[in-house]
């Protein structure tokens, strides 16, 4: 009997072992199939993509069966897709930074060239030409400090502002007036409310950039709509700042300019605009330390507030 006992015992120990190897190689197999390959299908594909992240044919496909790892791969499928996109956005920017360039060295030098002879007509005795040409100099001169600012953003960065105090309503009735001659037909109005003598601490140059940028966007806004409109600027000087409103009559932002508002090539408000006006003009602001938002938008019209921090050195 208890040698039965004995051999049973060893028997069924026997069995056991075998059925612990099965299990065990199954679970391998198991575990290789659904967790291993797939992770390293995975490693496998990061590192073909971290070779040359810029081509999208190397962007993971999802196969897990695995639930856990299919969100994972997803995950990582969408991270991919957006660095991608990210890489080609960053290329096509830096070749036209690039073009850019190449076009303002070239415009400068034709704007030199222009500038030299409306000095001469500076000159003329004619009472229209004498009242005209110094808006023509001006807006020339205007334009070769631009090409030449152009250049060095593509070596560094837009320049710091040169902080000056100047009237304020002097600068804006020179924005008006060159709206005014863009679109002489158009039956738009411009107006401006602004204190007597309100002094601001600005650069000149690049306020009349930013003002010029916000005023053409209003005119052309509601030049799109074939109706009368108005564009109107309003100025307060406050204890701690300067705050500049520009409001028009236009249709208002679409949603896509409101989502990318200062996002260049992505926040035009126009059909085939670039957005960049308002780039430019955030980016300047913010180097006074103000800033450009966006009061409102609607049917009834757009309003962009502009703040210009007076600091401890202003009057």
């Amino acid at each position: 009997m208890r040698v039965a006992m004995l051999d049973y015992g060893i028997r069924i120990l026997m069995l056991s072992a075998v059925i612990s190897v099965i299990t065990a190689v199954l679970l391998f197999f198991a575990m290789r199939a659904l967790l291993l390959k797939p992770i390293k299908r995975v490693a496998g594909h990061m590192q073909r993509y971290a070779a040359a992240p810029e081509d999208a044919r190397r962007i993971i496909e999802p196969s897990a069966s695995v639930t856990e790892l299919r969100e994972a791969e997803e995950a990582l499928k969408k991270l991919q897709t957006d660095l991608t996109q990210a890489l080609k956005q960053k290329e096509r920017l830096a070749q036209l930074g690039s073009a850019v360039s190449k076009i303002s060295h070239d415009l400068r030098n034709i704007l030199t060239s222009a500038q030299l002879f409306t000095d001469r007509i500076e000159m003329s005795e004619d009472p229209t030409v004498k009242r005209m040409a110094p808006k023509l100099v001006g807006s020339i001169t205007r334009a070769v400090h631009l090409c030449e600012s152009t250049l060095a953003f593509g070596k560094a960065e837009e320049p710091g502002p040169t902080l000056t105090l100047m009237l304020l309503e002097e600068l804006v009735e020179e924005v008006i007036d060159g709206e005014r001659l863009a679109d002489p037909e158009s039956d738009i109005s411009f107006a401006a409310d602004i204190p007597a003598n309100l002094t601001v601490r600005a650069d000149p140059e690049q306020m009349y950039r930013v003002l010029a940028n916000l005023m053409r966007n209003a005119r052309q806004a509601i030049t799109a709509t074939g109706k009368p409109g108005e564009v109107h600027l309003r100025a307060e000087d406050r204890a701690e700042a300067w705050c500049i409103t520009v409001s028009d009559t236009g249709p208002g932002l679409p949603p896509k300019a409101r989502e990318h508002l200062f996002t260049a090539f992505q926040g035009g408000a126009r059909k085939g605009g670039s957005g960049l006006g308002l780039v430019i003009a955030s980016e300047l602001v913010r180097g006074h330390g103000g800033t450009l938002a966006l009061h409102n938008t609607g049917p009834e019209g757009t309003v962009f507030d502009i703040t210009l921090p007076k600091g401890d050195g202003t009057l």
